[in-house]
């Protein structure tokens, strides 16, 4: 049980850092809306990393706020 229980959870946290293949040439704001409205932190290091190059950081910070502000608030 600890072992599909560990496994689950390694899925997960793998599924939430990954960067797929349009993400490398998609572009920089819509990259950082996404990110934003998803409630992730900024990403664009991580991009940076798996796809060998950075995107604009000032579009995608821009992007990210814009995102950031039209998230879903939890209403708990």
């Amino acid at each position: 049980m600890k072992n599909l229980i560990a496994g689950f959870a390694f899925l997960l946290v793998a599924g939430c850092a990954s960067v797929s293949s349009a993400d490398c040439s998609a572009d920089a704001h819509a990259l950082g809306q996404r990110d934003g409205r998803l409630g992730a932190t900024p990403q664009s290091d991580l991009y940076a990393q798996r796809c060998g190059a950075a995107p604009d950081r000032a579009q995608y910070d821009a992007g990210w706020r814009a995102g950031y502000s039209q998230r879903p608030i939890p209403l708990w």
